[in-house]
């Protein structure tokens, strides 16, 4: 390969946000870039070609490289482990690098696989995710297992879609029972969707263009009155935990080698508090003592350790302190985001 080729992209591409980040093969993190969610069972395909082109084409650019200075683009992303997915995929980023000079490797994964290499560093590990959607995944040297991630339609148990979800339909049946509205969890929600009153969900969701995104960020609002100690937010999340717990505990029967790795706690509803503690203390009730870890790194740069790994350079401790290092460095100049 030329010696020219000396930078890797990583790709992180969730269901509301998609991170795409690049460095070199020491590990150097150069910069990244944040776009809209790039899930195409969720978001129109021409949507989400364009906006993973727009990405690359712009953090390329950031760093004044050329299309013909990239040896590897590690995707990591929502359904990626669907065959039918990975084709698309690599038909949508090959023609990025048409000639022999960009030619460049283009691997396409599960958006877990990203989560879990940046909490353990390796590609061994359990990964619970928690977001927009939720999935968890035993990954091992040869195989990958997963557990739950149907999809809003079909599942996403203990997700922030099936919280906003439980929280409008905690409010509607309310609705439909007394007539009343006023409570500090009702009040709270609607003032959240800039409603008046139940009446005037059906119009705002059905006539959402992507009614998943609107109905999943009404998780932070459940959460804050959590935190406040409002009884019906805290027990839409204690059933959510439990359903992530009981997905963990499903995958230990199917797959019994893998009841003592770590775990890896990764999206959105993890990055609060309140979730990440309640998990953890259902984890204890539960009996279930594994390892917790909780990223230090976001999941694009798991996606480009994926890319080092991919063109066989192993992850020292040296190695890793850089891809910190540099990552921490990079999100400072960017504001901290």
């Amino acid at each position: 390969m030329p010696l020219n080729k000396q930078y890797i992209i990583g790709v992180d591409g969730g269901g509301t946000k998609t991170r795409v980040v690049i460095g070199t093969k020491k590990g150097n993190i150069l910069a990244f870039m944040d776009g809209g969610g790039t899930n195409i069972k969720s978001t129109p395909f021409h949507e989400v070609r364009q906006q993973i082109q727009q990405l690359l084409d712009s953090l390329i650019l950031k760093i004044g490289a050329t299309k013909s200075d990239i040896s590897t683009v590690f995707l990591c992303v929502a359904g990626g482990d669907r065959q039918e997915d990975i084709k698309r995929w690599k038909a949508w980023i090959a023609p990025m690098f048409p000639s022999a000079s960009c030619k460049v490797t283009i691997t396409v994964t599960n958006d877990a696989v990203a989560a879990l290499t940046s909490g353990t560093f390796t590609r061994e590990g359990l990964v619970v995710i928690a977001g927009t959607g939720s999935i968890v995944y035993a990954v091992q040297q040869n195989s990958i297992s997963r557990m739950g991630g149907w999809g809003y339609l079909l599942g996403d148990e203990g997700s922030g879609y099936y919280i906003g979800q439980e929280a409008l339909r905690t409010i509607t049946r309310q609705y439909d029972a007394c007539g009343l509205y006023e409570d500090a969890f009702s009040k709270a929600v609607l003032e959240r969707l800039a409603l008046t009153n139940p009446t005037e969900i059906i119009t705002l969701i059905y006539e959402q263009s992507q009614p998943r995104i609107c109905i999943s960020s009404i998780a932070r609002t459940v959460l804050l009155l959590a935190t406040q100690n409002n009884e019906i937010a805290k027990r839409l999340v204690d059933r959510a935990v439990t359903h992530l717990v009981q997905l963990l505990q499903m995958m230990f029967r199917k797959e019994p080698q893998v009841k003592k790795f770590p775990i890896v706690t990764c999206g959105g509803l993890f990055e609060n508090q309140y979730f990440a503690q309640c998990f953890q203390a259902k984890l204890q009730q539960s009996t279930i003592d594994n390892q917790i870890i909780q990223p230090e790194v976001p999941p694009a740069i798991g996606a480009f350790i994926n890319g080092l790994f991919s063109e066989g350079i192993p992850m020292t401790k040296a190695l890793q302190q850089t891809v910190k290092e540099t990552w921490m460095s990079v999100k400072k100049s960017n504001g901290g985001i």
